[in-house]
């Protein structure tokens, strides 16, 4: 006997013949949820996820995802359904699902999207895995105004609700590798900003960053001059106390610090560039790649190192990879969740924590990027002058598209981070403007959470 039940649940939503708009579907949307939520009101702890979604309408697949997007976020705070979000991608009409967690459901929905003579319908289906049949069908019509099936096809993924949005933005002095931060004593954010030869401290002062401190980091030979300065940097709070690690492309191993006796003092070296701090069968390892010598890619190996003691740099081991222009890993609750990659032809490539690969991406994408935990994932665009920011959804597994926003200038870096309790993205920004370079921070968030 099965012990969950699952729902299939066909919505048609029909559009004028040219057209299909933000605020009409979105009126369709928010209806089709509030029939779910009625459906499912006396239901409690109901696990329900989206497993097919098929397109035969002259809806893009852009605006297929636009549409699933925002039918999860109007579930997502519902206290008594779980929405999983299995999705993967959406390619060539038709949407590709993680269904290695169909088991564990109680309902799956199916969605397909049709073309009725001169208008367009989105059909959804409740289908119960306990009674193992379809338990409900439902269909919507709107009239809907000319320019939304423009707006729905754009590639331009703006729902209001959904977006990040630029929270903060300020010049800094070049060559800026990156950014972290991490609670002080006293709970005030402390902001690290990495250069080539210091990191300085930043705390937060309304809107505003104030400099604390800053300490100078010596390099010793060899050091490899870069075309530009790359770097990650790191911060854990261990038992023996607050411990940094910085690495770079432009020498042969990493610094570890520890903070004792009101100054940074290094404790040992690595020959790997540290990006994350994880558990793998309860021990603590720190994560990461070498950089080639003066060069703006990673080599093919991943390194596993040890990390219960700081000064110990026994039992590293590795993983083969591919040559990386940019990557990182999804830890949730110190567990690793994926592994992501830009490979040196550009393509984006999605691991699973087993290294297995997922999927990947035939269109080219920028040579930077961050996850955030294991929900967000934010790429840059494969362009100079005029970048372009691209925002992920990646819970469950998945890559769902949420946002993008074009950048004035070219993105240099980006890291996962928090401003005034607010979680989302801090990117560098190399912009020229007549004739002159300078450097721009920004931070992007989604004040929502």
């Amino acid at each position: 006997m099965k012990k969950v039940t699952c729902s299939l649940l066909l919505l048609l939503f029909l559009y004028g013949s040219s057209a299909l708009g933000q605020e009409s579907a979105e009126t369709l949307v928010t209806e089709s949820a509030a029939f779910l939520k009625i459906f499912f009101k006396n239901r409690f702890d109901v696990q329900v996820a989206i497993v097919r979604f098929e397109n035969d309408s002259e809806l893009t697949d852009t605006a297929m995802q636009k549409l699933y997007q925002l039918l999860i976020s109007n579930l997502e705070n519902e206290k008594n359904i779980r929405i999983s979000d299995l999705l993967i991608n959406f390619a060539n009409g038709r949407g590709e699902f993680n269904l290695g967690r169909v088991d564990d459901l109680h309902y799956l929905l199916d969605l397909k999207l049709i073309q009725n003579k001169s208008k367009t319908g989105l059909g959804l289906t409740i289908f119960s895995r306990l009674q193992d049949k379809i338990v409900s069908i439902k269909y919507f019509e709107k009239a809907l105004s000319k320019g939304e099936m423009d707006f729905l096809n754009a590639k331009n993924f703006a729902f209001s609700e959904l977006g990040f949005s630029k929270l903060l933005e300020f010049e800094s002095k070049r060559n800026l590798m990156d950014i972290q931060s991490i609670s002080g004593s006293d709970g005030r954010e402390q902001y690290f900003f990495y250069y080539p030869d210091e990191i300085v401290i930043y705390l937060a002062s309304n809107m505003r960053l104030e400099k604390d401190s800053q300490f100078k980091l010596g390099w010793t030979r060899p050091v490899y001059p870069p075309l530009h300065y790359e770097g990650k940097l790191l911060l854990l709070q261990t038992n023996q106390g607050l411990v940094l690690t910085a690495g770079n492309n432009f020498s042969s191993y990493a610094k570890v610090l520890a903070f004792h006796d009101s100054q940074w003092q290094e404790i040992q070296k690595i020959d790997f560039v540290p990006f994350k701090y994880l558990i793998l069968n309860q021990i603590p390892y720190l994560v990461g790649a070498s950089y080639g010598e003066g060069r703006n890619y990673f080599k093919d190996k991943i390194y596993f190192m040890p990390f219960s003691d700081p000064a110990n740099r026994s039992g590293i081991y590795e993983k083969k990879a591919a040559p990386a222009m940019a990557l990182d890993f999804s830890v949730q609750d110190g567990q690793l969740q994926a592994f992501h990659l830009i490979d040196r032809n550009y393509n984006y490539h999605l691991f699973s924590a087993e290294f297995e690969e997922q999927f990947s991406t035939p269109e080219k994408k920028g040579a930077s990027l961050a996850a955030l935990g294991g929900e967000w994932l934010a790429i840059s665009d494969y362009s100079r002058a005029s970048d372009q920011l691209f925002f992920y959804n990646i819970q469950n597994g998945g890559q769902r598209p949420t946002y993008s926003e074009k950048i004035t200038g070219e993105i240099q870096f980006i890291s996962a981070g928090v401003w005034q309790n607010i979680k989302g993205f801090w990117t560098g920004v190399r912009q020229e403007r007549d004739g002159q370079e300078r450097f721009m921070v920004q931070f992007w968030g989604k004040r929502d959470g």
